[in-house]
């Protein structure tokens, strides 16, 4: 009995202890109170968070720091990007006063119609490369198809820069435009009046109602040839269809023509024809520079193609015009020649 009596007492303080221990539990956690064991890894934890933010820079401090090293990088790149800018502006300019420069010192060379377009690229074409060779510019080969067309851009004006021609015409451009002669060849020009070996004896106003063969005006041969039948009621049958002076020679071969009007340097080669009568002497084929090539320019023209005899090299440029070689040319020589073109044209 006193055994359960005290079961009962011990077991009633047991509930009663465990009452008052919920209580207090209870009470500690709304006063925010914490168990001992608790707060203790509590507090460790906090410990360790503060160890590792000290070792550690603070991230605000951090991202404040970047934005300050962002800044300046940002301004770099914008002044290096101003700088390239001002660079390229300033490079544009060079190049653009280069490829003016360039276009100005690009100059047309322009040798007259005696020969068929094909033909004179092959004999032109020599003496434009070794210009090009010899001078730091550019020189452009332009044809002209016959002396019509020839003929009728001089008289509009349409001027190339070099051209290779008869003196007469070298006189009108001198005349008109202003053009000055740089050199010719060495050899003057004369024209001959060739027939068959069977007129040996004739003269020249045997030919009168005859068929002349020539190259048509304003050719030097073909004036030549109007001022030796200067009356207009005793004149020949002027064939004026040849495309160059060796087409005239062939054309009195195939008998379509009884005699040709024809330069020195033919002569020579036919010596199965007879020469009627040759012409007064003129200075040889000139190159004459337009004045839209400076001065300076023309000075170094004329001393390249003074040279070019003794560049065997380029041989073959003289060859093809069959030139011996270039000498300078001189203004007073050309004085009044352009007066043979009133023979046939009323502008003079």
């Amino acid at each position: 009995m006193k055994t359960s009596i005290k079961l009962g007492s011990l077991l009633l303080g047991l509930i009663l202890a465990g009452f008052i221990w919920a209580q207090e539990e209870e009470t500690r956690d709304q006063s925010g109170e914490v168990p001992e064991e608790v707060a203790e890894s509590v507090s460790e934890t906090f410990a360790e968070d503060a160890q590792e933010q000290a070792s550690d820079p603070e991230p605000e401090e951090q991202t404040a720091n970047d934005a300050g090293e962002a800044d300046p990088q940002a301004g770099d790149e914008a002044s290096e990007a101003a700088a390239d800018s001002e660079e390229a502006a300033a490079a544009q300019q060079p190049e653009a006063a280069e490829a003016t420069q360039e276009a100005a010192e690009t100059f047309t060379f322009q040798g007259h119609p005696i020969f068929s377009p094909e033909t004179a690229e092959l004999v032109y074409r020599p003496l434009v490369d070794y210009l090009n060779d010899a001078l730091p510019y550019r020189f452009n080969l332009e044809l002209s198809p016959d002396y019509h067309r020839y003929w009728l851009s001089t008289r509009r004006g349409e001027n190339p820069h070099l051209v290779l021609e008869e003196p007469h015409l070298t006189a009108y451009r001198m005349e008109q435009y202003d053009y000055s002669p740089l050199v010719r060849a060495s050899q003057p020009i004369t024209y001959s009046l060739l027939t068959s070996m069977d007129n040996a004896d004739a003269s020249v106003r045997d030919f009168v109602g005859q068929r002349v063969s020539t190259m048509p005006a304003p050719s030097l041969g073909y004036l030549i040839l109007a001022s030796w039948f200067d009356n207009p009621m005793q004149q020949p049958i002027i064939q004026s269809n040849a495309g160059s002076w060796l087409d005239a020679v062939e054309i009195v071969f195939s008998q379509e023509a009884d005699a040709a009007v024809v330069p020195h340097n033919l002569v020579s080669r036919y010596v199965n024809m007879a020469n009627a009568l040759t012409s007064q002497e003129f200075p040889g084929v000139t190159i004459a520079a337009s004045p839209d090539v400076p001065a300076d320019i023309q000075e170094e023209i004329q001393a390249a193609l003074l040279a070019l005899h003794e560049d065997q090299e380029h041989f073959v440029a003289l060859n093809e015009l069959d030139i011996d070689q270039f000498i300078e040319a001189r203004p007073a020589e050309y004085e009044g020649l352009e007066e043979w073109l009133s023979l046939v044209y009323s502008i003079l």
